[in-house]
């Protein structure tokens, strides 16, 4: 995959590693005690998995607070990864599918999710020789949010911060100098720019940048999500390159792309579904027609 585009931060002692996944246990441990969007997990649990006990998807929260605990010292330390150790972070599952995309010559759309440590994700193939572009809205200032940006910079991700109604000239800028897009699918979107693919057989608003781009600009587009193996690896997943339908009907086109890339992840989070960010509120925004039925229903 080419060298890396800048060497190795010194590398962190193995202690100081050790007491830095100590302390994100502790601290996610922390978060979940003091109710830190624990009901918003646990109604976010009770929506995907309605067929589930209560105890167990009270297991699957703590599961998921306790790897995000541990999400954070992984992504700020990869940027100190001895080369050994940067080839031995991941195990692939389908990176010829990556190869085939790349070899369409038109650019490649990396479809991911708040899925493992997807951060890390692009953080060790940038340092490998794989230019990663992440496209980002402009986010509150806070420290939290200014330690992330640094440690993405430290990593050589480049880090787009749009406004509204820059993501797709910002995206098609980055894709025509040759660098990969990454695209975090599972986030919530406004109505007026969304469409409601399904997600755990709920209607969850998605972007279709992807798909829009993917027709406007003819890249290839893949999903890719990495999971965690419990030996400090992570395998791999990567499926494509996947095809746009092309009926004529560009929502509806672009509606049942994302609705492909939702049943992808839908598996997987099922398969592993501490992996999950379960603390953001996927199903936040409703589709008009719901909201237009609770209103009759409201008026009788």
């Amino acid at each position: 995959m080419g060298d890396p585009l800048r060497p190795p931060l010194r590398p962190v002692p193995r202690w100081l590693r050790r007491a830095l996944y100590a302390l994100g246990a502790l601290l996610a441990s922390l978060a979940w005690l003091l109710g830190v969007r624990r009901q918003v997990v646990l109604a976010n649990l009770r929506l995907a998995f309605p067929e589930k006990g209560e105890a167990e998807r009270r297991a699957i929260a703590r599961r998921t607070y306790r790897n995000l605990g541990r999400l954070a010292p992984e992504f700020l330390l990869v940027p100190r990864l001895t080369r050994a150790e940067l080839d031995n972070v991941f195990v692939y599952d389908g990176w010829e599918r990556y190869e085939a995309a790349r070899a369409r010559g038109k650019g490649v759309i990396a479809c991911t999710a708040h899925f493992g440590n997807f951060e890390l994700l692009a953080a060790a193939h940038t340092l490998r020789g794989v230019p990663i572009t992440m496209v980002t809205r402009k986010m509150g200032k806070s420290g939290a949010n200014d330690v992330w940006r640094r440690g993405r910079a430290r990593a050589g991700v480049e880090d787009l911060v749009v406004r509204r109604g820059e993501t797709l000239a910002a995206a098609r800028r980055a894709l025509a100098a040759g660098r990969v897009l990454g695209y975090v699918i599972d986030q919530n979107q406004p109505r007026r720019r969304a469409v409601f693919p399904t997600f755990f057989g709920v209607p969850a608003a998605t972007s279709p940048t992807p798909a829009v781009l993917a027709r406007r600009t003819g890249a290839a587009v893949i999903f890719i999500l990495a999971v965690p193996m419990g030996d400090g690896r992570h395998r791999v997943l990567i499926e494509g390159p996947l095809d746009l339908p092309d009926t004529g009907d560009h929502r509806e086109d672009a509606l049942r792309f994302m609705q492909d890339l939702n049943d992808r992840l839908e598996r997987r989070v099922r398969e592993h579904p501490d992996q999950w960010y379960w603390l953001h509120r996927r199903w936040k925004t409703r589709p008009a027609e719901e909201d237009a039925a609770a209103a009759r229903a409201a008026s009788r």
